[in-house]
């Protein structure tokens, strides 16, 4: 039973039993984990940390061998973003976030750049709240990259072939772009032009939000949240009330 220790990004927190609780969180080196916290109900000063959703922690944890559920023994709050509660809309949105990557990681595959992009994000949105819509545009865009579930932008989800920006168009439904000829899988497949795909593969590719304009912003957002609908296994509670 080995000992580590680790930072993390609470992302769920649930009663267990009538004193514990079980915690999904994102760690910087282990990838997503699932914690167990013995007493921290019944006995919340025995702990330096609540262990709440949103905070970023650093815990003591020890490896089970008979499941993915690990005992923690120790956790301290490093961060509270508190200002993340100043107003519902930017609470809802960074709930948005730690919602998605909860539903998409897997358990126990490090992910040390998506750990970094999420509390990167969470940190931007505490201190300038007013740029959320941008910052989840670039989270979502950047971790659908980082974990091989973007949309196809390059070739024709239809027939692979290389798609002219001019003559291509945005299927949700499909996942990606479709060409000329393979328009009528999906008729209801809106043309996409060269300064919206360009704006995606830079925010795909990109640590940081890049600037640009509000109605572009509002259109990758919509588009975004139409694909996230379609790409997961579950809907997010999250985006139904956004």
């Amino acid at each position: 039973m080995g000992l580590h220790t680790t930072d993390i990004i609470v992302l769920r927190k649930y009663p267990f039993r009538e004193t514990s609780v079980v915690v999904s969180c994102l760690s910087d080196r282990f990838g997503k984990l699932k914690g167990l916290v013995k007493g921290l109900r019944q006995q919340p000063n025995r702990y330096h940390s609540a262990m709440e959703p949103l905070t970023v922690n650093r815990i003591v944890f020890y490896d089970t061998l008979t499941s993915s559920l690990h005992l923690v023994s120790q956790c301290d709050l490093l961060d509270p973003l508190d200002s993340l509660q100043r107003d519902l809309e930017t609470m809802r949105t960074a709930a948005h976030c730690v919602d998605l990557a909860d539903t998409v990681l897997a358990l126990e595959e490090p992910q040390p750049l998506i750990y970094q992009l999420l509390r990167d994000t969470l940190g931007r949105l505490s201190l300038d709240p007013s740029g959320r819509v941008l910052l989840r545009v670039h989270f979502v865009t950047r971790l659908l990259r980082l974990i091989g579930f973007q949309p196809q932008l390059d070739t024709c989800v239809g027939c692979e072939t290389s798609v002219e920006v001019e003559e291509g168009f945005w299927s949700v439904s499909e996942g990606g772009l479709l060409c000329v000829r393979c328009h009528s899988q999906d008729p209801r497949a809106e043309s996409v032009n060269p300064e919206t795909l360009k704006a995606l593969k830079l925010l795909a590719q990109s640590d940081a939000p890049i600037a640009m304009d509000d109605s572009l912003v509002q259109l990758l957002s919509r588009r975004l949240d139409a694909f996230l609908q379609w790409r997961l296994d579950r809907p997010l509670k999250t985006l139904s009330i956004r």
